[in-house]
């Protein structure tokens, strides 16, 4: 069970396939877009970092939008390779880090313990989704399972950070790192529950 409709997620990779049709027309390749995707965000994150959430946003926004196409544009291309799988997990990981180190760095300046522990918690329990699924896959173990997929929770975040820009709440933002914290935690929990009943059954 997910909080993001399947038919959402393929609606949203149907919406993208002009723009990554044009993208791989141009000779943009899938790598040069996972990339940018990462420079942008991770730049959102420092920008974040230092009190600026309008700004942060904008990078946030495009970060974000070239972190979804590059896989529809390896798509076009043909199919991705294994060097572009690596290098689109590896960054991935990165980039949410560093979007979550920015809203820690927020929480200690602004001494909000609500953004400080939302953070601390989606950062320790965010990390440990991906991981628990790719040591299942090193098992032969299926479990991309859980109530929030990456994207849900990477869309919460930026959502909570436009919240801030727009209203100037703190309090926004940190309401939503929180139900980013909690779904973290509980997708990782499932994840290590269903892991855990394949393997008794094995």
């Amino acid at each position: 069970m997910s909080i993001v409709p399947k038919s959402a997620a393929s609606g949203a990779r149907g919406a993208l396939a002009p723009l990554a049709r044009a993208l791989h027309a141009a000779g943009v390749s899938a790598n040069t877009v996972t990339f940018a995707g990462f420079v942008l965000t991770v730049a959102g994150g420092i920008v974040l970092a230092s009190d600026q959430p309008g700004a942060a946003l904008l990078l946030l926004l495009v970060g974000t939008l070239a972190d979804t196409l590059d896989g529809s544009v390896a798509r076009i291309a043909g199919g991705g390779t294994k060097l572009g799988a690596f290098l689109d997990s590896t960054f991935d990981r990165l980039s949410d880090s560093a979007l979550t180190v920015g809203a820690l760095v927020v929480g200690i300046a602004h001494a909000d313990a609500l953004l400080l522990w939302s953070a601390i918690v989606a950062l320790v329990s965010g990390s440990l989704v991906p991981y628990v699924r790719a040591k299942a896959e090193s098992l032969g173990l299926a479990a991309s399972v859980g109530l929030a997929p990456r994207e849900a929770r990477l869309a919460l975040q930026v959502l909570g950070v436009a919240a801030w820009a727009v209203t100037g709440s703190l309090l926004l933002f940190a309401s939503a790192m929180a139900v980013v914290a909690l779904l973290s935690t509980i997708t990782a929990i499932q994840r290590i529950a269903h892991v855990a009943r394949a393997l008794r059954n094995t």
